[in-house]
């Protein structure tokens, strides 16, 4: 059996060596376009590159990272995006290549995927996109929000989280699938979060709005180094905050809370009256 299998090897080994030769011509021009096309996806890979990191510099407080494979370290979105592209590139050039050796199998196969990459390079600057707009907005809520308003980033940090979902939703959809389950699960939680945090507001945040509103009024009256009298308590006030004001009283420093200067009488103390 063994002396069978020696001319066998010997003869798929000359099929082989005859093969190249009969496509000596096309296996260069094969070699040629792939070199072009390594050239150009590297090239295009470098331009995408400076373009999503130019657009990273536009936007100021704008750093983008992103973790991929479970991979400890972290890549920034321009390469993720320069990588999108280095492959879309390659497999159109791969797939010409097929094509020009008659490998009409790996042709189909490489031209379908060729075609879904640029889905998901759609998808990546969707969720680019989200991430800049979350970002962005996450930012004015929080510049726009009063000096000393403790709730501004939580604010800030839920809008930015609804941009980045949207978002992605969108880049699922753009990769075609159907969210329609998702979109509606979703709904349902966002619901029930909504409800659950208007709930909590309306139960235990009324005596923080109280104090809130309170001492926006109360800087109107009164200013740090008076002295004032709530009730029985008189002291000088050393601090007004967004919810309570800090009196010094002789037996040290109390804390306040700003709702009582509008729920009991209070009195500004001249410096004969003071204690």
């Amino acid at each position: 059996m063994q002396s069978d299998a020696i001319p066998t090897s010997l003869q798929s080994v000359s099929e082989v060596g005859a093969w190249f030769a009969n496509h000596r011509s096309q296996l260069v021009a094969v070699v040629a376009l792939l070199v072009a096309g390594v050239v150009l996806a590297l090239l295009l890979r470098a331009l995408a590159v400076r373009i999503v990191r130019a657009l990273e510099r536009a936007i100021p407080g704008v750093a983008f990272r992103t973790s991929l494979g479970g991979l400890s370290r972290e890549r920034r979105v321009a390469d993720v995006v320069g990588t999108v592209v280095l492959w879309a590139v390659l497999l159109v050039f791969i797939a010409a290549a097929a094509d020009a050796l008659g490998l009409s199998l790996l042709r189909g196969a490489v031209a379908s995927l060729s075609l879904f990459v640029p889905k998901v390079l759609g998808a990546a600057l969707i969720v680019v996109a989200g991430l800049v707009l979350g970002n962005v907005a996450r930012g004015a809520v929080t510049a726009a929000a009063a000096p000393g308003t403790t709730f501004a980033r939580t604010l800030g940090r839920l809008i930015r989280l609804s941009i980045i979902i949207a978002a992605a939703l969108i880049a699922v959809a753009k990769l075609g699938v159907d969210i329609t389950l998702l979109t509606a699960m979703l709904s349902v939680g966002l619901a029930a979060l909504l409800g659950g945090f208007a709930l909590a507001f309306g139960l235990g945040a009324r005596t923080a709005i109280s104090n809130i509103i309170g001492s926006h009024y109360l800087r109107q009256t009164f200013a740090v180094g008076q002295s004032v009298r709530i009730g029985d308590i008189e002291g000088t006030i050393t601090a007004l905050t967004s919810t309570s004001v800090i009196l010094q009283v002789p037996d040290g420093t109390m804390i306040v809370p700003a709702k009582q200067f509008g729920e009991m009488p209070s009195t500004l103390l001249v410096k004969g009256d003071a204690p």
